[in-house]
């Protein structure tokens, strides 16, 4: 009889039919009768009754004993073992918005401001604290000439770079306009004159950006654009494409116009305790005394919306092959808030050490002092998929076949991080094998485009440490073969 227990490789428990063999032969002997002869007996009952409870017990203690640990436990317990890892369940959080707000300067949007998005169904958002329109970060502004007498200075300040005319003889507004135009030069901004309403409009190129505008007191702003962070009401992943959310539900004094730019920081449900096992892994290395291991915990921990984070170290005196610069980390990151990543990073890189991206943020240090931190975003490689199935003659395939090889491909491709490359052999067969009935092969072909390519013939796909490959239901093709 094999030994029952806590075993050296983990619990053994008896079973009903150990326990109640093992009742029985002790009766039979004692008593000195086969207490088995009998199956509808009262003793067989009673004992088969004491057998089953006492069942219960070792699968009890087996439950017990599996709960410690990350891989087996469920619920509750799961969250309690994951806590002396440091890492605990992702909580329900809604997805943020970059929400471009255009009203008159110093327009006061108090707290439980409703917009809604134009689609159907609507989209409802709201923010949590008071926010201001003003020319102190704004990202757009029209701006026009007040004075009657068009001589003196006229000065637009961007970023504390000022640009200022000195207008001749007898100009027109529109003639000031136009110089005014002629004389800003920033690369970060566009600037037209709208001959009709007598404005000068000032748009940031990052449509996602605050940017500080200063004018002399013969000019001020029609109206302002300031891009505010709004939240949706529901938590989740909720996608919408820019330029959706236009309704002013809460109407606001001031507050003429909203619309959606940028990207967004997707939100998410309470993680599922498949998701959360997947994710322990990854955040467990918050504690970990190695630098890139620590910042990637950081900030998939910490940063909310963020799908990939791959970084890299220069640890030479040499710029490398990639070109980041000497005794320098680079990290890509896939999503999220571009200020609390950049934090994440200042704050578990050690000291010293240089940040190399394009992407570049500055973070208050400890002393008040402005820290630029960069860092990258990957580029998208699109991938493209053909599937053949050859059918089994055993079995037969599912009649929602594609759609469950796609969901599987779907989900493996889900875990592949930044500078991942696709390799269909060890990514998604077993996957395919273990969800698709009835197949007896897969052959898996591809190819990268923006648009599909005439062939789809490669078999593997490489990635570079700034590239992430993505696929999509619609990009997938799934044919019998064979």
């Amino acid at each position: 009889m094999p030994d029952y227990g806590l075993t050296p490789k983990g619990p053994n428990i008896k079973r009903l039919d150990v326990i109640l063999e093992e009742m029985h032969s002790s009766l039979t002997e004692k008593l000195g009768i086969n207490t088995r002869q009998n199956p509808q007996s009262l003793l067989n009952h009673l004992l088969t009754n004491v057998a089953d409870k006492i069942a219960e017990l070792w699968e009890y203690g087996s439950d017990i004993y599996y709960s410690q640990y990350p891989a087996t436990a469920e619920g509750i317990s799961l969250d309690n073992a994951a806590q002396y890892g440091g890492s605990t369940r992702g909580s329900p959080a809604p997805s943020y918005y970059h929400v471009l707000c255009t009203g008159i300067d110093g327009t006061v949007i108090p707290s439980g401001t409703l917009i809604a998005s134009d689609t159907n169904p609507a989209t409802q958002l709201v923010i949590s604290e008071q926010k201001e329109i003003t020319r102190s970060s704004f990202n757009k502004a029209a701006v026009k000439v007040t004075s009657t007498q068009l001589s003196g200075v006229f000065t637009v300040a961007l970023n504390g770079n000022p640009y200022s005319i000195t207008p001749t003889g007898t100009p027109t507004t529109t003639d000031v306009l136009k110089a005014l135009s002629a004389a800003i030069n920033d690369d970060a901004f566009l600037v037209s004159v709208d001959e009709e309403a007598a404005l000068l409009r000032i748009e940031a190129v990052d449509e996602a950006s605050a940017n500080v505008l200063l004018l002399s007191e013969n000019l001020t702003t029609d109206t302002v654009g300031s891009v505010i962070t709004f939240a949706t009401e529901e938590a989740g992943d909720i996608l919408l494409p820019n330029g959706v959310i236009t309704k002013i539900v809460k109407a606001v004094p001031g507050l003429q116009s909203v619309v959606n730019v940028g990207s967004y920081i997707a939100g998410q449900l309470t993680e599922t305790d498949t998701e959360f096992r997947q994710s322990y892994a990854d955040k467990i290395f918050s504690m970990s005394s190695r630098m890139l291991e620590s910042i990637r915990s950081a900030i998939l921990d910490n940063c909310q919306g963020v799908t990939s984070v791959a970084p890299y170290e220069n640890d030479s005196n040499e710029v490398d092959d990639m070109g980041r610069w000497p005794h320098s980390v680079e990290v890509v990151v896939d999503g999220g808030d571009a200020n609390e990543i950049a934090r994440q990073i200042l704050n578990t890189k050690a000291g010293g050490i240089n940040t190399f991206g394009s992407v570049e943020v500055s973070v208050p240090g400890e002393y008040g002092e402005e820290i630029t931190v960069r860092f990258n975003r990957p580029t998208y490689l699109k991938v493209w998929m053909r599937v053949g199935v050859t059918m089994s003659r055993s079995s037969t395939l599912p009649s929602n076949y594609a759609d469950l090889i796609k969901a599987a491909i779907l989900d493996r491709m889900d875990t592949l991080d930044t500078g991942s490359d696709v390799v269909p052999q060890k990514l998604f067969l077993g996957a395919l094998y273990s969800t698709v009935t009835g197949m007896d092969y897969a052959d898996i072909t591809m190819a990268v485009g923006e648009s599909k390519p005439a062939t789809l013939d490669q078999r593997s796909i490489t990635v570079t440490p700034r590239e992430r490959a993505i696929l999509s239901e619609e990009r997938i093709e799934v044919v019998i073969s064979g």
